[in-house]
């Protein structure tokens, strides 16, 4: 699962990067309490007649905070690493974050102190670093308490964010190979059934016409060979489809001689559309099992493709069917429409669709229904004809 992993290595990526990349982020938010800060003694100076110069306000709100700015990333690292939010949440709120949070204090408090203690020796104000130490904790420890808890929080819910996407991707990838796993049964499902009806076929002719039963052989040979190449697909171009089906077809002429007669009729647009491999077969199976082998006589069936409403629709027609139930009863008597429909179910969902009808003048029609979509080779000239 490459998304997986990918998380997964960025997770344990360089600390140094990870750093960089959390600091700016880290200043932003404190420059925002910085200038609350600053206005906020300055307008209470003002208000009682003393106001320095607006640098000194603006500098000594910096000392109080940009030095837990630059912790900030360290500690939402740290968070991150030991989240408070697993089984050992307790674990973790002991070691390491009672003693980071600790090392927090103390480091702001000697950061503002040694600022400080710059800032006034250079303006000819000394103030003595235990002074300027004391008063940051005094003034500001107990927000920069709550800051520093605010930021495990934070780091935790991160956490609990990044382990849902995970274990949604995960999700995901499951179901894309239980999908696929689900297709292929079908498909393996579809070709023994098929291969064992052609056989029988095959074996009604070696007596009464070997060469009959030698062409109907090498198509079976053919279409095996198509089969095996499809075997990793999931769609096909149409035409490739109806390909296959020629050579079902001729099997079945050869076993009912002048008796049947198959018309394929496909608009030029749809041939470059993708249809799930082997999807007509069990149709057509179908329709001549129900047609000409239970009825004496001639019998024709008819396959029309076209594009209506956005999406592509293939029609098989058989003069002699009847459809003999309905709903739910038409998918319980074989496997090729229970698989047939349960693939385009997988594949596309409820856009994908198998109806059956009654035809006006007699017999009945088998519908498949699927989004019309073009392959590579459809799209490529497309492409370059824009690019141009």
């Amino acid at each position: 699962m490459p998304e997986v992993r990918a998380i997964e290595e960025r997770e344990g990526s360089n600390s140094v990067r990870d750093y960089l990349q959390l600091l700016p982020v880290s200043l932003l938010c404190w420059s925002a309490v910085v200038i609350l800060e600053s206005g906020q003694v300055f307008v209470a100076d003002a208000s009682h007649g003393y106001v320095l110069p607006p640098v000194h306000y603006i500098a000594w709100a910096a000392f109080n905070w940009y030095g837990l700015a630059l912790m900030t990333p360290l500690v939402y690292m740290l968070a991150r690493r030991h989240p408070i939010t697993g089984s050992n949440w307790w674990l973790a709120l002991l070691f390491p974050h009672l003693i980071a949070c600790a090392g927090w204090m103390v480091a702001g408090a000697v950061l503002r102190g040694v600022a400080g203690s710059l800032y006034t020796l250079h303006n000819e104000l000394p103030a003595s670093l235990d002074k300027l130490t004391g008063e940051w904790v005094e003034r500001c420890g107990l927000l920069s308490l709550i800051a520093f808890w605010i930021i495990v929080v934070a780091a935790g819910f991160g956490h609990l964010r990044e382990q849902m996407r995970q274990r949604e991707l995960r999700q995901a990838h499951l179901e894309v190979r239980l999908a696929s796993a689900e297709l292929e049964k079908l498909r393996m499902q579809i070709q023994p059934h098929f291969l064992f009806n052609t056989l029988q076929a095959a074996m009604t002719l070696v007596h009464d016409d070997p060469p009959a039963a030698e062409d109907v052989l090498l198509r079976l040979s053919e279409l095996l060979r198509i089969s095996l190449d499809q075997m990793e697909t999931n769609e096909i171009p149409l035409a490739r489809e109806l390909e296959f089906l020629d050579l079902y077809t001729g099997i079945q002429r050869r076993r009912f001689g002048d008796r049947l007669d198959v018309a394929i009729r496909a608009d030029a647009e749809t041939l470059d559309l993708l249809v799930p491999p082997l999807i007509l077969q069990p149709l057509v199976e179908n329709a001549i099992r129900h047609g000409i082998g239970k009825h004496k006589g001639a019998d024709c069936i008819e396959v029309f493709a076209r594009v209506q409403s956005g999406g592509l629709e293939i029609e098989v027609w058989n003069g002699n069917s009847v459809v003999e139930e309905q709903g739910e009863g038409l998918f319980r008597r074989g496997v090729g429409l229970r698989n047939t429909r349960a693939r385009l179910l997988h594949l596309y969902g409820p856009a994908g669709r198998l109806l059956f009808r009654a035809l006006a003048k007699g017999g009945a029609a088998a519908l498949i229904s699927i989004p019309a979509r073009p392959s590579r080779r459809a799209a490529q000239p497309a492409a370059a004809g824009a690019a141009q």
